[in-house]
This record gives C-alpha cells, sequence and structure tokens, in this order.
C-alpha cells in the first residue's frame, strides 16, 4: 500500500486497486469478513422467527435496504454513462435489473405474510 493510499484511508477515503487480482482479493476478503461478522447476528435475530406474520418486519426493511442499493446502481449506471464508461455501464444495467427483481421478489415474500382471510360462510357461495 503506497503512501497516499494510507493517507487517504486515513481520511475516510478508499483505497482504487490496479488489477484483477488485488479486486478479487478484496471482494473474497470482504465477503468472508461480512460472512463471518453478520451471518450469525443474523441468524440470532431470526431464530424466534415461528409465525407467518413475525417474517413481515424484516421482509420490509430488507425490501427498503435493496429498493435503496438499486437506485443507487442506477445512480452508478448514470455516472459511467456521463463519463464514457459504457461497459462499466452496461455491466451496471445487469445489477440494476437484478436488485429490481430483488426488491419485486421481497415486496412478493412481504405480501405472502399476509394470512389467508377468512371468509364467512354466508359469502363463501
Amino acid at each position: 500500500m503506497s503512501v497516499s493510499d494510507i493517507l487517504a484511508r486515513l481520511q475516510g477515503k478508499r483505497a482504487a486497486y490496479d488489477t484483477t487480482d488485488e479486486v478479487a482479493r478484496l471482494l473474497d476478503e470482504q465477503y468472508a469478513r461480512v460472512h463471518d461478522t453478520r451471518l450469525p447476528v443474523h441468524l440470532q435475530r431470526t431464530a424466534h422467527l415461528e409465525e407467518l406474520l413475525a417474517f413481515q418486519p424484516g421482509l420490509v426493511a430488507a425490501r427498503a435496504k435493496t429498493a435503496d442499493l438499486a437506485l443507487y446502481a442506477d445512480a452508478l449506471v448514470t455516472a459511467a454513462r456521463s463519463n464514457g464508461h459504457t461497459e462499466l455501464a452496461e455491466r451496471l444495467v445487469d445489477v440494476v435489473e437484478s436488485l429490481h427483481g430483488a426488491v419485486a421478489e421481497l415486496a412478493a415474500a412481504a405480501h405472502a405474510t399476509v394470512p389467508v382471510p377468512q371468509v364467512p360462510l354466508a359469502q363463501a357461495a
């Protein structure tokens, strides 16, 4: 790591890497760190979920976080296009589509937590 990278980190900035090997290592380490620290928390927080409705708040929160991420990815597409990074923009378009798909799937899952309403027998016909 260069002196400028160290200074950037001290200022709260993140370093950018010059090789795909460095990026791959960064991403692998990032995933391992997130997995090791967050999965136990998520498992603990969801261990008590039993009733269908109990899943709903978490699904709604996950949808909101995913929607925000989708909008950020949309903004990245705009920035990449405006700076002439066409290949990156096209790759990000796929990411945006996937994230918007995840938003829709999380919404469907949240809807699936609502119990089927009971229809009074007089109106069942």
